[in-house]
């Protein structure tokens, strides 16, 4: 990843739900060598962009609490970047509103450092929007004015909040949750009145945004049951939100869901978001090749097989890049059946194969698999099966007792993740509420992550693929409360939403 010469980018995270970064600032952090972020950078985003090898260095700052000086965090900046690598800070909202990015944009053009800024989505607008609340509407405020709450201590930069008060509109007030009494007291000398609207919007656009509404006069008060990161909105606009707050709506909202596939199958969950949800990408193990893989070389080259039978896309993968390794196409598997154990497999065939899968079960599990084997005949045909190291003997040995000769090669392996328990640890304090687990190895990891952490099996329950899984995960101790009765992604999706609307979660 790194440049000859090095770059920054101050990237917006914008208000908080990874979905609203911009393709511009996902393409930076996914390029970068080292990740500076703060404590507005949610950690759900970062775990969505997940970059092997990347390093990342939390540099938080809030109100009272500071973990890195902005001197310092500007000295690194210069520092990684004049080492050659690219960096990316990565700020809450937009880099240039209450950001101090262009305090750091200043000290990277004075050291002669190349820099870029990509804007993010403003929480001045998108927190009120995710609480039903308009900053502008016609019968009620054709302006806002957005000041910080969090203002220096010399006395000629303070905000006059009287004379804020004297102008017309929606006032938007960021960072201002400690001052509330000072601003809320300002607004009213300048003439707002004491029953003006104010909604506090705390992790808004977040599965666990709360909103908590008063007045003006009882701002001050009503602050002290809050935390940052909260955004404040005064106007007669917050007195939309009981027609227009529309997360309040959605049934799955407050639920955050842990994913433990990997990052490409989270297409199949996200319908899930359209509900309300908040999905949090949760690895608990990694794949690597075995000693064995190249095993399938001499298979492909001796062409000792008349079926090529799939449990998983990393099969399919393994077997396509032994086609790479020995120089073979699709050509050299002319006249052999392929067999897939379900659509998502048979759909990784297609994609790094280029081939249809011949035969796939209406469920997607091995005995499945066998049994639909049983009904076509396979007595006297050789099997050849990309498999994991330590795989479930279902399949072989159906093939076996129905006649078939099978070829084993154990070409991948599935090994814990070093960052699970930290991950587990930032998906908690993020409200989790639900994991997902897909086999019995990943309830197994989960077990052993959740112990990393010194955390209990029973804190969050499970969504289970199907009985195998759940009859694992049973047996170690988890709360198992959903398992769809079609063994693939979208199916527990599905029933996870159907849970929940039935108050399962």
């Amino acid at each position: 990843m790194s440049a000859a010469r090095g770059f920054v980018s101050l990237v917006g995270a914008g208000p908080g739900d990874p979905g609203l970064i911009t393709v511009r600032g996902r393409r930076a952090i996914e390029q970068a060598d080292v990740v500076l972020y703060d404590h507005l950078a949610s950690p759900a985003l970062l775990a969505a962009v997940d970059v092997p090898g990347q390093e990342r260095i939390h540099v938080g700052k809030a109100a009272g609490v500071a973990f890195s000086s902005q001197e310092s965090i500007n000295a690194l900046l210069v520092k990684r970047a004049l080492q050659g690598q690219r960096v990316v800070r990565l700020k809450g909202g937009d880099p240039f509103v209450f950001g101090r990015g262009a305090e750091e944009a200043q000290a990277l053009a004075a050291a002669g450092v190349r820099f870029e800024v990509v804007a993010g989505v403003s929480s001045v607008y998108a927190v009120p929007a995710a609480a039903g609340i308009p900053v502008t509407h016609r019968d009620h405020a054709s302006s806002f004015t957005v000041v910080t709450g969090h203002e220096k201590d010399n006395d000629d930069q303070r905000v006059d909040w009287a004379r804020v008060g004297q102008d017309g509109g929606t006032v938007v007030v960021l960072m201002g949750i400690t001052q509330a009494a000072r601003w809320s007291e300002g607004l009213m000398r300048g003439g707002r009145a004491a029953t003006t609207p104010v909604a506090f919007v705390r992790w808004g656009t977040l599965s666990r945004q709360l909103v908590v509404t008063t007045t003006l006069a009882g701002a001050a008060e009503a602050a002290k049951q809050l935390r940052s990161p909260v955004v404040a909105v005064v106007g007669d606009v917050v007195g939309l939100r009981g027609e227009l707050g529309w997360r309040e709506q959605l049934p799955l909202m407050g639920q955050v869901i842990g994913l433990t596939r990997e990052a490409d199958d989270e297409a199949s969950f996200e319908p899930l978001e359209e509900l309300g949800a908040a999905l949090y990408h949760l690895p608990l193990t990694r794949k690597q090749a075995t000693s064995s893989v190249k095993q399938l070389d001499q298979h492909l080259m001796v062409k000792d097989f008349d079926d090529l039978v799939f449990t998983s896309q990393n099969g399919v993968q393994a077997f396509a890049d032994a086609l790479a390794r020995t120089g073979l196409d699709g050509r050299s598997l002319a006249n052999v059946q392929t067999w897939a154990v379900g659509p998502a497999t048979g759909a990784a065939l297609r994609t790094l194969l280029g081939l249809a899968a011949d035969h796939v079960p209406l469920n997607a599990t091995a005995d499945a698999l066998v049994e639909l084997a049983g009904a076509h005949g396979v007595a006297g045909r050789r099997f050849l099966f990309p498999a994991a190291a330590g795989a479930r003997r279902v399949l072989p040995d159906g093939l076996h007792t129905l006649g078939a000769t099978v070829h084993e090669v154990a070409c991948y392996e599935t090994v814990p993740e070093p960052s699970a328990p930290a991950r587990l640890l930032s998906a908690l304090e993020e409200g989790l509420t639900l994991i997902t687990v897909a086999s019995p190895s990943a309830c197994e990891a989960l077990a052993q992550a959740l112990a990393g952490a010194g955390v209990a099996r029973t804190v969050v329950p499970l969504a289970a693929i199907g009985p195998t899984t759940a009859a694992a995960a049973a047996a170690l101790g988890f709360d198992v409360r959903v398992v769809p009765t079609q063994y693939r992604l979208s199916a527990l999706a599905d029933a996870i939403a159907e849970a929940a609307r039935a108050g399962r979660l």
